[in-house]
């Protein structure tokens, strides 16, 4: 059994899921996807993943505790993340390092956000904790993971000519990412890195490639954007309201992106068909620490 630590919001519980995934295809174990943290230390956060058509060998638990030098919520496991993280010299070669050491025994802890190549030793179990932000660990099925990532419920009723419209025509996705990352003194200096200007850059690159483009926005705070940004182009705007899963649907319909530093913005393009252009911020974190998350053919914008 390949025992999953799942966390964060939907777009770090669809990274978490894609890693797992990996791990079943190379090893054939089945996926136990693990809430006992979730719900223990995130009361805020939901689990989604049981709204998509996953794999059938998947379950979910959610009184599965990992091993204790596992749970990354414990004070000195976390003591010894922050300090790891702190030397990013020591950490390159120290985590991957460790990394591989756990590895071998069938611990996945992740502690390089860069993609490590690392090889499945077979085990009765595997334990895996982390966030795993970087397509080169599932591109390889990237078909049939989008398929599984589909909604099992279809389009809601009231969004169903959004829906259409927003498919069959030239679409610019938006996606303004507020919440925590205004609010939270902390989250702020660490993630704030897009505001208006960037999101204005982003359209007019896209407008003056596809002068037809209508822009849709997205965003966890979408009062804010009717008030304070304005685009000059035929403009659209999802309620809000929608569930994730439908959010998310509606978003990975359009053609082009203009992305926050989000990985729920991040999954609206990769699970787009529609072959589009991406903008995106040249940089993921205010710190500028080195990340495997951006993909092959995007435009950056510096932020």
């Amino acid at each position: 059994m390949i025992y999953v630590d799942v966390k964060g919001n939907l777009g770090n519980q669809l990274f978490i899921y894609a890693f797992a995934r990996n791990l079943q295809e190379k090893t054939g174990q089945k996926i136990c996807l693990n809430t006992t943290y979730l719900s223990k230390y995130f009361p805020d956060y939901t689990f989604s993943l049981d709204d998509y058509k996953l794999n059938e060998n998947v379950y979910i638990e959610s009184k599965k505790n990992l091993p204790f030098f596992m749970n990354i919520y414990m004070l000195p496991i976390k003591v010894i993340i922050r300090l790891l993280k702190k030397n990013p010299i020591i950490n390159k070669k120290f985590s991957i390092r460790l990394f591989n050491f756990l590895a071998k025994r069938g611990y996945f802890l992740w502690l390089q956000e860069t993609y490590i190549n690392f090889k499945i030793r077979p085990h009765k179990n595997y334990y895996v904790t982390g966030f795993w932000q970087s397509p080169k660990y599932f591109d390889y099925f990237s078909e049939e993971l989008k398929k599984e990532l589909t909604p099992q419920k279809e389009v809601l009723a009231y969004n169903r000519n959004f829906f259409d419209l927003i498919r069959h025509k030239e679409t610019i996705c938006v996606t303004i990412r507020r919440g925590d990352y205004i609010s939270n003194a902390k989250i702020k200096n660490s993630y704030y890195l897009c505001g208006p200007d960037f999101f204005y850059t982003g359209v007019k690159r896209l407008r003056d490639k596809y002068p037809d483009a209508i822009v849709i926005c997205f965003s966890d705070d979408i009062e804010w954007v009717k008030t304070n940004l304005d685009f000059h182009c035929e403009t659209y705007y999802e309620s809000g309201n929608d569930p994730v899963w439908e959010k998310l649907r509606l978003m990975s319909a359009c053609k082009h992106f203009v992305l926050s530093n989000s990985s729920f913005s991040w999954w609206a393009a990769y699970l787009s068909s529609r072959n589009g252009h991406v903008i995106a911020p040249s940089k993921w974190y205010v710190d500028n620490r080195q990340v495997d998350i951006y993909r092959e053919g995007w435009e950056y914008i510096e932020v």
